[in-house]
């Protein structure tokens, strides 16, 4: 799989520098035209002769339009792909094959990271709840009353849940690759929120009975109070 990964890479590679140098070499003669280099200056890019021809024809430039636009959807549609290709539909549990075949849905195993991270960002107290954040310590108000400070009376155990979880497992299915978006809240505890995904990756490559899962993560905060 990651030969043919390869080789995607290789054609992709060819085609855009064949298509770049004919842009270059389109781009350069229509410069040099311009300047006077090919012929007079300033002398028309189209000749006399298919400028009379796209006059004579009512379809020249319907067609014309109707061909860039195929182009411009083909472009599009190999833009798509090279965005979908990292990503693989299955992953191969089974690392000889001599033992059979076992794989297990790549989007699946996105989900049960996706639904893990959900209650793990659920256990990520606020910056507030940090050990000596202002606020009266428990048993030191008046009296001997606990205190109702921010960081440990009314405000402890206050836990902001993330906005937003993505995971995708990309690379080949003998050896994915898994990349994890997480939005948080900009009031979430940093370090507690990166342990808390640390521990679901970790019980992802136990699930999967696997240490080679490497893993991209991107945490970002959102403002949830103005």
């Amino acid at each position: 799989m990651s030969h043919l990964h390869s080789r995607h890479a290789g054609v992709n590679r060819t085609g855009l520098a064949i298509v770049g140098l004919i842009l270059l070499l389109a781009g350069a003669a229509a410069l040099a035209k311009g300047l006077g280099l090919l012929g007079a200056r300033g002398q028309p890019v189209i000749s006399g002769q298919v400028a009379a021809f796209a006059s004579r024809t009512g379809w020249f430039w319907p067609a014309v339009a109707v061909a860039g636009l195929v182009v411009e959807l083909l472009a599009l549609r190999w833009l798509l792909m090279q965005a979908r290709r990292n990503a693989i539909r299955h992953l191969d549990l089974e690392e000889d094959p001599g033992h059979g075949a076992t794989h297990l849905s790549a989007r699946a195993a996105a989900e049960a990271v996706e639904d893990d991270l959900v209650l793990a960002m659920r256990e990520v107290p606020a910056i507030s709840d940090r050990p000596g954040a202002t606020g009266t310590e428990p048993g030191h108000g008046p009296a001997g009353t606990q205190g109702t400070g921010r960081g440990h009376g009314a405000g402890r155990g206050r836990r902001a849940p993330a906005e937003r979880v993505r995971a995708r497992l990309g690379g080949a299915p003998s050896a994915p690759s898994l990349a994890l978006a997480v939005v948080l809240p900009d009031e979430s505890d940093p370090a507690a929120a990166r342990q808390g995904i640390q521990n679901a990756v970790a019980r992802l490559r136990r699930s999967l009975e696997t240490d080679r899962l490497p893993a991209t993560v991107r945490m970002h905060t959102v403002r949830t109070h103005h």
